[in-house]
């Protein structure tokens, strides 16, 4: 019986060993994960200013375009004009209606459509 005890004792060690070395390595590895994510941020931080810019006008004109063409459906009920205002390019859409509260960050990829009282497009526009 003692020698029953004893390798248990043993397997025990080894699977709380096990345990340690597996622990070792996952921290190895998140620590390996924050020191790329670190150079991934100073990376991203070199980029050219004027690369910014650009592509966020880019993205602002793209937007601009969607709304001038989506505007159509000002002065149109919006059970009607949903389907059509909802499907297409702009990925982040934000149906506004009066009373709302509503974010003033500005976004060059959202579509923003503002709703009267009785639910007829009022606005087509981006932000």
């Amino acid at each position: 019986m003692t020698k029953k005890y004893l390798f248990g004792a043993f397997a025990f060690a080894g699977l709380l060993l096990v345990a340690a070395c597996d622990q070792k390595e996952e921290k190895a590895a998140a620590d390996e994960t924050v020191v790329s994510e670190s150079v991934a941020d100073e990376t991203s931080a070199d980029l050219d200013a004027d690369e910014i810019q650009a592509e966020f006008e880019r993205s602002e004109a793209g937007c601009r375009a969607v709304a001038d063409a989506l505007a159509i459906w000002t002065a149109r009920p919006w059970i009607e004009a949903e389907d059509t205002l909802t499907r297409g390019a702009i990925a982040t859409i934000r149906v506004i209606r009066p009373g709302d509260n509503v974010t003033m960050d500005y976004r060059t990829d959202r579509l923003n459509v503002e709703l009267d009282e009785n639910d007829i497009v009022s606005r087509v526009y981006c932000g």
